[in-house]
């Protein structure tokens, strides 16, 4: 499913994004590179969509990015959310929240793992490198402008599943999509079908 997000956010075409304790590990360097290739491909696909870092949270922000080492948590007005979460996983989790009646977007929260690992099942092995780590944030953050899972690709960094091409050392890592029916990433490649999507989101 194709989510809108609330009028007085989408016509402004801009989403406020914050990075909630991602200063440290695996994420301190990948939040900023992660907005910057997102709004390239925004740029270069004639997307009417942009984000902007925001060191204040919700409701300033729009969309909150957390690392979860095994519980996905988050309150919010009205409730609170909490779901068990693979901290030593290769993919993130969004939860969009949506208005009871319109049923547009008013925020939403990006989970990635906190420790995610080259083999997810050893706490032993070593931790996947910058460009794994990108991928994982980039692929959220498109979930996070109103596409669900439904919207999976094949090909694409929004793709599901993503297997990893493990480099000799981190700094080679890289993920892509599944039985390699797309190249490894990064530079992050959108499919017409994500390009569609996004475009219905952000008219």
């Amino acid at each position: 499913m194709i989510k809108n997000w609330i009028g007085t956010v989408r016509s402004k075409g801009k989403l406020r994004v914050a990075a909630e304790g991602l200063s440290g590990g695996a994420w301190g360097t990948i939040f900023d590179k992660a907005l910057k290739n997102f709004n390239q491909l925004m740029k270069d696909k004639g997307i009417n969509l942009e984000l902007v870092a925001t060191t204040k949270e919700a409701p300033a922000a729009d969309v909150t990015v957390r690392s979860a080492a095994k519980q996905a948590s988050f309150n919010y007005s009205g409730g609170s959310y909490s779901k068990a979460f693979d901290g030593n996983g290769k993919h993130g989790l969004t939860v969009q929240l949506s208005d009871s009646i319109t049923k547009e977007i008013t925020e939403a929260h990006i989970f990635v793992p906190a420790t995610p690992r080259i083999t997810s099942s050893d706490p032993k092995s070593r931790l996947l490198g910058a460009d794994g780590c990108l991928f994982i944030l980039v692929h959220e953050l498109i979930h996070a402008a109103g596409l669900d899972n439904d919207e999976h690709t094949l090909d694409d960094v929004f793709c599901y599943p993503g297997e990893l091409v493990e480099g000799k050392t981190a700094a080679d890592d890289k993920l892509q999509p599944w039985g390699g029916l797309g190249k490894p990433m990064p530079p992050f490649v959108l499919s017409s079908k994500t390009i569609a999507s996004l475009q219905q989101a952000w008219p």
